[in-house]
């Protein structure tokens, strides 16, 4: 996008120093302050409500605003009142009064998934295009080491967040390890906040270096989502040669092989067969790697982004 145009992007997040403009491949970015958390956990109203503030004085700088989730709620908001163009791109969809504040003002909706887009068209009527986001890492060409470990690793990426909570696979992992013998590890941002059975190894929010070896370590991945707008850690998991098995109230389930699907129900069964043969394991993450999500490009989710606000 940055080729074509002039491009701007403010956040909270990141690691140059607030306010000190940062060249990334084209765009400038202006980190505008420390995150903020609220009591919630994340960012929510607090961000918004600076957001929208901090934003509104330079909107009429710009042909159009592409603004993500809750948190820009209000910059969508404000853009309507200042007659800029707005497209609002949801990533989990909140059912928060921003968030739906935002869907409603803004002139074109995005969502991440084909899940994401029926909570939306649920709440406020309105339909959204789906664009499905790409692995942030290009996948690599085999299985890592550690899907034939000798020891099962079953890993669960889990931000400390409700609907990611490691409690709702316990049961059916409990009832998996009376057949068949493997060790879990959790990982994730606040996932040290979870109170989870000994026999977990909860690490904790881990560097970017950390995670990869995570994946690379990990015989199996174990996606928790109840609901899951998405769920990119898969995409992460499986550029990095881990099988994945995702839940099925993921949106990430809508682009991947019928197998790497689980319920409830049946997690114990699809754990025990997994974890007892590498080959199964091998041959689950070859039909993830070979899936078209695994294809897709950042270039092609900015394609497909620009011809919405072109049009």
């Amino acid at each position: 996008m940055a080729k074509r145009h002039e491009v701007v992007h403010y956040c909270l997040h990141g690691f140059n120093s607030p306010v000190k403009p940062v060249d990334y491949h084209g765009v400038k970015v202006i980190r505008l302050r420390e995150p903020l958390i609220d009591s919630t956990g994340g960012v929510l109203v607090l961000s918004a409500v600076y957001l929208g503030d901090a934003l509104m004085h330079v909107l009429p700088l710009f042909d159009a605003v592409l603004a993500h989730d809750v948190h820009a709620g209000l910059v969508i908001a404000c853009a309507k009142e200042l007659g800029v163009k707005s497209l609002y791109y949801v990533h989990a969809w909140s059912y928060h009064p921003i968030d739906v504040l935002g869907a409603l003002a803004s002139d074109s909706l995005l969502a991440n998934s084909k899940l994401t887009a029926s909570q939306i068209k649920s709440t406020v009527g309105r339909d959204a295009k789906v664009v499905y986001p790409a692995s942030p890492y290009p996948p690599v060409d085999r299985p890592s080491e550690g899907v034939s470990s000798e020891t099962p690793v079953v890993l669960i990426p889990s931000r400390w967040q409700f609907n990611k909570d490691p409690a709702h696979v316990i049961k059916a992992l409990e009832e998996a390890r009376r057949r068949v013998k493997f060790e879990v590890v959790v990982f994730g941002r606040g996932a040290e906040l979870y109170k989870l059975p000994g026999w977990f190894k909860n690490v904790g929010t881990v560097s970017e270096e950390e995670k990869l070896k995570l994946y690379r370590s990990a015989s199996l991945v174990l996606q928790v989502g109840f609901p899951e707008p998405f769920g990119l850690v898969v995409l992460e998991a499986i550029s990095q040669g881990a099988p994945v098995l995702v839940s099925n109230q993921s949106g990430v389930g809508e682009v991947l092989p019928r197998e790497a699907i689980y319920t409830l129900d049946d997690l114990a069964d699809k754990l025990v067969q997994l974890l007892s043969s590498k080959s199964m394991r091998e041959e689950l993450w070859y039909k993830e790697r070979e899936s078209w999500i695994m294809k897709r490009t950042w270039s092609d989710v900015w394609r497909e982004i620009e011809e919405e606000m072109v049009r």
